[in-house]
């Protein structure tokens, strides 16, 4: 904010040579607004760490950083949205034509988050698996109870 305070030809500004007349005051009142904007008080501005106001100009990149990402996550869901919605919205749909189905669950964003909801879809494939054999096995069992039966009967 403060590299705009000097012209770009070292502080002069007169084609004669004369040094421009600069005010420092003037300047610290110029970007007041700004810094009132983001949350400095006219006291802390004035009176504090004069280092105070960079580290709140970082914090209101980095707000600005999140909200633009945060947008850009709420289009994301729209979009999605929008595309799980349209075979049916296609003027030419057959009869019958459904909606793809909305996502069940929100995005990962950090890498744990990812490893969870890996590790959840993991177990739930393993768990159907498990359950498909345990079928099998009871239906196998079961036939060959049957079997053992029928061979039992004949004698």
């Amino acid at each position: 904010m403060v590299s705009d305070l000097f012209s770009s030809d070292g502080g002069e500004s007169e084609s004669d040579g004369s040094a421009s007349v600069f005010s420092y005051t003037e300047q610290f009142y110029k970007h007041l607004p700004f810094y009132l904007s983001i949350g400095v008080t006219y006291d802390q501005y004035w009176n504090d760490d004069c280092c105070l106001v960079k580290y709140y100009r970082e914090a209101f990149k980095l707000k600005s950083e999140r909200k633009n990402e945060e947008l850009w996550l709420q289009g994301l869901y729209i979009y999605e949205a929008l595309c799980d919605v349209s075979p049916i919205l296609h003027a030419f749909a057959k009869r019958g034509t459904k909606a793809t189905p909305y996502s069940s669950q929100p995005y990962a964003l950090t890498e744990n988050k990812v490893k969870e909801n890996k590790e959840k879809k993991e177990k739930a494939e393993f768990d159907k698996a498990k359950a498909m054999m345990e079928a099998f096995a009871s239906a196998f069992n079961s036939r060959l109870k049957a079997k053992d039966k029928e061979v039992g009967k004949g004698e």
